[in-house]
């Protein structure tokens, strides 16, 4: 705001410029009420000064000097209420003001100063909030609503121009922008991983206690860039850090100790809101599966899926009293499954274990699986699922839990190297698994592959296990043992011998194929 300005703004709007009409482009900065004469110790460049020179009403020379020092400390210009103690302007001040374009308004003795000041003030106050947020990069974003907290750091992500990510306070990692890249401090973005970092314990120990009186510190690892860390504090604790790994945006960004205040108080909230959301979700669901499993209707169709990952595992530690992570594993998980259908699904946890109750109907199944399967395959390394079969009834849904645990446990021990599992593939297991307790069927196992089960013996072994995983195919079998053909037939020939066995009879390949799963489930 300058001097023109301000005499278009209320009851300065009745006012009188008598002097100094060539400064009204001076910028106003701030104003202030002086009646003493002493003003050299605090007039700063920009001030407008209003005055009735009531101190010094009998001293014209007094007043001519005080406008000198103005001019001389670059103020805006002064507002002089006549009538009330003096009842003109000296000549002199007339004159200087003039030389020095310097700005001399009269008011009149009946306007009050809060009618002028108050106006004033607030345009002061516009201009400077316009002014910060000109120069504050996150403005936008603490105006914005937004429906997740990922959204907002998203869009931090793209202000500062660097991946941003929130960890509690343990190290471990709750939520990520896009576009993340591994650095020194940790490697990876899955949920609940903790810092590849050797000592992030101690480095997270200290910021606990710093970071409640520092608004951001940095965090620095040779050979990587340096990362800025905000806390997020709730009730003088510490609850989770930001970080921000530095780029050259970032370096060029200004952040002052209120903008960074401003933005920590608009990621805070979006957190405790977030946190609100999905516990509700998670009651909202839970009620779900009650209505779902009371249910007397024989026309429903759906099956259960079990996920199993690390990250899951988080709920069995510490956490602060703001976090609940089942929310957060719950919101991994929605985002996961919901994409897949528009069909009901509900997903809760029970015992620790993470599921998801899924409708559809018998051509949805497959396809639902399918869809399923490729995205695990594009998002997660680390997570394993086990779908069960599809059910006609909601009061099977105790045997659908059973049946996809089984399934879950079943693939962990028998295809390591998968990640999913579906009952139709690996449900026959449970009924082996039920005959390994038989001590008949081991006895024939034990008898029919024990010369095959001697230490000199191993190499048959894995041939005959490969061989039969292969469906009898030569060519993939040597391929998968890295040997040669003829070497392949000598061993089958060996077998062959040792169990008195003809390996191109179907019946034997099955016998052999089930006395070998009967060891591996019994081991």
């Amino acid at each position: 705001m300058d001097v023109r300005e301000a005499l278009k703004i209320g009851e300065l709007s009745n006012s009188t410029i008598v002097a100094g009409h060539g400064g009204v482009g001076r910028q106003i900065t701030s104003i202030e009420v002086m009646e003493v004469p002493e003003v050299i110790s605090w007039v700063t460049p920009g001030i407008l000064v209003m005055t009735t020179f009531y101190s010094i009403q009998h001293d014209e020379r007094k007043q001519v000097e005080i406008v000198r020092t103005l001019i001389e400390k670059e103020a805006a210009g002064i507002v002089i209420k006549l009538g009330r103690f003096v009842d003109s302007i000296p000549i002199d001040m007339i004159a200087i003001a003039n030389e020095k374009d310097f700005p001399i308004i009269i008011i009149p003795k009946s306007v009050s100063y809060i009618n002028v000041l108050t106006p004033l003030y607030e345009k002061l106050y516009e201009e400077k909030q316009l002014l910060e947020s000109e120069n504050n990069p996150f403005s936008e974003l603490e105006s914005k609503s937004y429906a997740s907290l990922s959204e907002a750091l998203d869009e931090l992500n793209d202000i500062v121009g660097s991946p941003v990510y929130i960890e509690d306070m343990e190290g471990a990692l709750m939520y990520s922008s896009k576009n993340f890249l591994p650095n020194g401090w940790r490697k990876s973005n899955a949920l609940f991983s903790k810092p590849e970092y050797p000592s992030y314990a101690e480095v997270i120990d200290e910021w606990k206690t710093s970071l409640l009186t520092k608004d951001r510190t940095l965090l620095k690892i040779e050979g990587f860039r340096d990362c800025l860390i905000l806390p997020l504090v709730s009730n003088q604790q510490v609850f989770a850090t930001i970080h921000i790994p530095y780029v050259e945006r970032l370096h060029s960004i200004h952040m002052s100790s209120s903008q960074l205040k401003k933005l920590m108080a608009k990621l805070i909230e979006l957190f405790m809101n977030e946190q609100l959301y999905l516990q509700k979700k998670r009651i909202e669901h839970l009620e779900r599966l009650e209505e779902f499993s009371s249910r007397d209707d024989d026309e429903v169709e759906y099956f259960v899926i079990r996920f199993q990952a690390n990250w899951t595992e988080k709920l069995f530690s510490s956490s602060p009293y703001l976090i609940d992570p089942s929310c957060l594993v719950l919101k991994e998980l929605h985002g996961l499954l919901d994409p897949l259908t528009d069909r009901s699904i509900i997903v809760f946890e029970k015992y620790y274990h993470f599921y998801a109750v899924v409708q559809c109907s018998s051509d949805e199944y497959s396809i639902i699986l399918d869809q399923l399967r490729e995205r695990m395959n594009e998002k997660y390394e680390d997570l394993y699922v086990a779908a069960g079969p599809l059910l006609g009834h909601s009061r099977l849904l105790d045997d659908a839990l059973r049946l996809v645990d089984k399934t879950m446990e079943i693939g962990r021990k028998l295809r390591k190297e998968e990640t999913f599992y579906t009952y139709d593939k690996l449900g026959i297991y449970e009924i082996l698994i039920g005959l390994t307790a038989d001590e008949h069927v081991q006895s024939y196992a034990d008898t029919l592959l024990s010369p095959l089960l001697q230490s000199t013996h191993k190499d048959l072994l894995d041939t005959l296990q490969m061989y039969l995983k292969e469906n009898g195919n030569v060519t993939k079998t040597s391929e998968k043992l890295f040997i040669h053909r003829r070497t392949l037939t000598y061993r089958l020939q060996k077998i062959e011998e040792l169990l008195n066995v003809n390996m191109d009879d179907a019946e034997s390949r099955f016998i052999l194929h089930f006395c070998l799963k009967i060891k591996q489930l019994s081991g």
